[in-house]
């Protein structure tokens, strides 16, 4: 937003990290585990097309510093991997919303090591 301070995604880089490295020390929890996040949802009020002013979850915003609504993002505890699930918007959304992000975009965006789909979530996961 204009007039407020622009956090660098560098520092949410930095906060995945320490995270992963406290982690990484302790001793009952797997290597080759995750750390599975869901971001803030779109809320819409009463049964209308009116959506609520979007809050990010605080966790999910302190550690990847996403926007946008509707995310979901797993780290890798071992390698620090970091992946981010945007939804699928349809095209019309374009149409009210503006540009629709690719997936090149958020990758450069949030500094993330790979970005994907939520629809392609639950495979991903399985295949880990």
């Amino acid at each position: 937003a204009p007039h407020t301070y622009a956090v660098p995604m560098e520092m949410h880089k930095e906060s995945r990290q320490k995270l992963v490295e406290r982690l990484s020390k302790v001793s009952n929890i797997q290597k080759n585990g995750l750390v599975f996040l869901e971001g803030g949802k779109s809320v819409y009020h009463h049964d209308t097309d009116r959506e609520l002013l979007f809050r990010q979850e605080s966790c999910f915003q302190y550690l990847f510093g996403v926007s946008e609504p509707d995310c979901y993002a797993a780290m890798h505890v071992g390698t620090g991997r970091t992946v981010l699930f945007f939804p699928r918007l349809p095209a019309e959304y374009a149409v009210w919303m503006g540009h629709i992000p690719t997936p090149e975009e958020l990758l450069q965006r949030y500094g993330v090591d790979e970005v994907r789909f939520v629809d392609e979530m639950k495979e991903w996961l399985a295949a880990q």
